[in-house]
């Protein structure tokens, strides 16, 4: 039976792991690395370079280089190189192929499931983006797991009397803590905390800022103005981070830069604790969030036998004084933090490949997950920390007389402001039973399966009517493909047309006219497949099913006992 690999796709490396002998262990890439650079370049000639061939590349390449993307996953944006557009899950997925192909060199066996970790703190557009780049680079992914899940998995497996396990989890670009209760093979997750724009990346960028103003003092040359000297100086940091986290003091430094009409030497002397300045505050946001993980689960510092560190970023020595100081307890080194999400991703495949579970994994929810209802509210139908998999079912009415259609939109959040949530996507629900607003009936189903990715169902108790969907988020930009623009443009004037049948007697013609203009032209832009006026068009038709959906009263509120 052909096996299934584990992989943290991170934002600085990704690391594949499986399972051998009863053992985790992690594959070598091509070049004898366990650690594969999670960048990709785009060479002149047109070969696309994944790994330590691209990031070598990238000082002399850096308009064709793509790092970090992991940041945009699940984003409507894209990188252009030649006329070609590549969104985020299309640049990981070159990522992702690279370390098949070395699983499968490793292996001796073709590679055609895995099991992917993302920071638990991934949206649900963020966990669908990762599954469609692993199609992309031909793995069937059969699990999304949250990435410190995995770390306490790594840890706990090792048989070790554990029953509280808190997980910091900083790399490159994310941070996650998650607190865990493991009782023999039973994990289960209580709470989790995260921020996606926090990590080691953003100390480099803090302590780039301090070397180009020495720099610039010293010269009077501003290096970042240029893209050769700016990739040099990021990785010049990068290096500089790494050497402070077992020595007080490093150097950083660019040799015989041309500055006006002579060469300089650029030098700055960095020590340990002038970085901890620049990057204190970040640090302490991230400690502040394990507290609150720790409160959110119901952990005492006195009860919390096993503090788990992963991530590159969690071996700086400030991060270990400070979480010491706030948890009273010291962390664990069993495991490689580079590596060990990637093991426990691991661990997790070889259990799904298993016809008898050995392992039994209850992870969370990591947002609130609800619906808009009347006046721009959220209601939350599955609270943040909810165990999963899970279902859960709320009714709702109209808010109009004879309302006949009701339009339901999905949001992520914990604000109580719907606008001020993330929307997940909207759907009709036709066919509903027409009558005083109040009366109707309309179940909304949630239900969140294993990997974190949410579906939604209507039904109207009355008339059966139902439709259910697995979410699938609203376009809103320009990083689309020119056939997903297509779809979404197709799907609107659909909408347009169900939203402006059920609005009839609220219409006015100058109104009518506008929409079966906008409609006609919508039409007109498919047959031509005119993408700049597609975007146009589909910008133009939510607005119009919104301000159609106001004069309808098309929406949901909540309904009471007795209504």
């Amino acid at each position: 039976m052909a096996r299934i690999i584990g992989i943290d796709l991170g934002t600085t490396n990704t690391v594949v792991a499986v399972m051998e002998g009863g053992e985790a262990r992690v594959i070598p890439n091509d070049r004898g690395s366990r650690l594969t650079p999670s960048v990709v370049a785009f060479a002149p000639g047109g070969d696309v370079l994944v790994g330590e061939s691209a990031r070598n590349q990238a000082v002399v390449n850096a308009a064709r280089t793509v790092a970090h993307v992991k940041r945009k996953m699940g984003q409507p944006v894209a990188t252009e190189i030649d006329g070609t557009r590549y969104s985020p899950e299309a640049i990981s997925a070159f990522i992702l192929a690279k370390v098949k192909r070395d699983a499968e060199q490793y292996l001796g066996e073709e590679v055609r499931e895995a099991v992917i970790a993302v920071p638990a703190n991934f949206s649900d557009k963020q966990r669908k983006a990762t599954v469609e780049a692993g199609r992309l680079a031909g793995l069937t992914v059969l699990r999304i797991m949250n990435e410190p899940t995995a770390a306490a998995l790594a840890y706990g497996v090792r048989g070790e009397d554990v029953q509280r396990i808190v997980v910091y989890d900083l790399g490159g670009g994310t941070f996650d803590a998650t607190c865990l209760e493991a009782h023999g093979a039973n994990f289960t997750v209580k709470a989790s905390r995260g921020h996606s724009h926090l990590g080691g990346i953003d100390f480099d960028r803090v302590l780039a800022d301090r070397v180009l103003a020495e720099f610039r003092d010293q010269s009077g040359f501003d290096c970042s103005g240029d893209p050769v000297l700016l990739q040099q100086v990021y990785e010049l940091v990068e290096r500089t981070k790494i050497e402070l986290s077992t020595r007080n003091d490093a150097s950083c430094a660019l040799p015989f830069i041309a500055a006006g009409a002579q060469s300089v030497h650029l030098q700055f002397q960095v020590t340990r604790e002038e970085f901890d300045h620049l990057i204190e505050d970040r640090v302490q946001e991230s400690v502040a969030l394990t507290q609150s993980a720790v409160a959110d689960a119901g952990f005492d510092a006195a009860g919390i036998d096993a503090l788990v560190l992963s991530g590159g970023s969690s071996r700086i020595p400030l991060v270990h004084t400070m979480l010491r100081e706030a948890l009273g307890v010291n962390e664990v080194a069993l495991v490689n933090p580079d590596e060990i999400v990637a093991l426990g991703a691991a661990v997790q495949a070889h259990a799904l490949a298993q016809s008898e579970q050995l392992i039994h994994l209850r992870d969370v929810v990591s947002y609130s997950l609800g619906v808009e209802i009347d006046n721009g509210r959220f209601v939350s139908l599955l609270p943040k920390n909810t165990q999963i998999p899970v279902e859960t079912t709320r009714v709702f009415t109209t808010v109009s007389d004879n309302q006949d259609a009701v339009e339901i939109h999905v949001l992520q959040g914990e604000h109580p402001e719907a606008a001020r949530n993330e929307s997940l996507g909207r759907f009709l629900l036709t066919g509903i039973r027409e009558g005083v607003r109040g009366e109707p009936r309309i179940e909304v189903i949630f239900s969140v399966d294993a990997d974190g990715i949410a579906h939604v169902g209507a039904h109207d108790v009355d008339t059966g009517a139902r439709q259910t969907i697995t979410v699938h988020p609203v376009p809103d930009d320009d990083g689309d493909t020119s056939r997903q623009i297509q779809r979404s443009v197709e799907s609107l004037i659909d909408r347009t047309i169900n939203q402006r049948r059920s609005a009839a007697s609220t219409v006015d013609a100058a109104f009518a006219k506008e929409i079966e203009d906008l409609v006609a032209h919508a039409r007109r832009a498919l047959s031509r497949d005119d993408v700049k006026t597609l975007r146009e068009c589909r910008l133009a038709l939510e607005t119009v099913i919104d301000e159609l959906s106001i004069q309808a009263g098309g929406g949901l509120q909540e309904r009471y006992e007795g209504a």
